[in-house]
């Protein structure tokens, strides 16, 4: 599976065992809009936060070790995980649950590496889930998006809106989160 538009991209369908991958992604990034949900309309607000890299010791909350062990049993019960590499260095990973709930398919987990955001990877990785989840019969895709600009900005570009409910689970999992639905198909 790869993406022509993408270039030199090619993502591909891995293994249970990649979810390690995650701990080589640079997650650092300067964020300067961070948004929220009040009242059913998302709202903007100027912000000057330096995101650092997950955490490579310990589990804490901010760790790549606390993102193996939370994504582990989303991939071990049947969502896909696809890894994006440019020239065989590894760029980014997601996470789509096809079969979610109903014909809703779970766009778990998006991240690029920093050193190579802007080059589509990201993209590319939503389109091979789409692909997979359209193939699964889902017509929506749903997501729980990190409330920075450029996360909102991503899945907005996408067609993702605002979810008219959130998911109850998902939700009380990560309410500072922006949950969206987006239609595929």
């Amino acid at each position: 599976m790869s993406s022509a538009a993408s270039g030199s991209i090619e993502i591909r369908k891995l293994e249970t065992d990649a979810i390690e991958l995650i701990r080589e992604i640079d997650r650092s990034e300067y964020i300067e809009t961070l948004y929220s949900v009040d009242g059913g309309r998302l709202h903007s607000e100027a912000v000057q936060i330096d995101v650092p890299p997950w955490d490579a010791e310990g589990d804490g909350e901010h760790s790549s070790a606390r993102r193996v062990t939370e994504l582990r049993p989303v991939v071990a019960r049947g969502a896909a995980l696809l890894g994006a590499f440019i020239d065989d260095a590894f760029a980014g990973i997601a996470i789509v649950e096809p079969e979610f709930e109903g014909r809703t398919a779970w766009f778990a987990f998006l991240h690029v590496s920093r050193k190579f955001r802007r080059r589509g990877v990201a993209a590319a990785l939503w389109d091979a889930g789409e692909e997979i989840a359209i193939a699964a019969d889902a017509t929506s895709m749903y997501v729980s998006a990190t409330p920075s600009g450029s996360a909102v900005g991503f899945y907005t570009s996408r067609g993702c809106r605002l979810a008219d409910k959130p998911h109850p689970e998902l939700y009380a999992e990560e309410p500072d989160d922006i949950h969206l639905i987006c239609p595929i198909g």
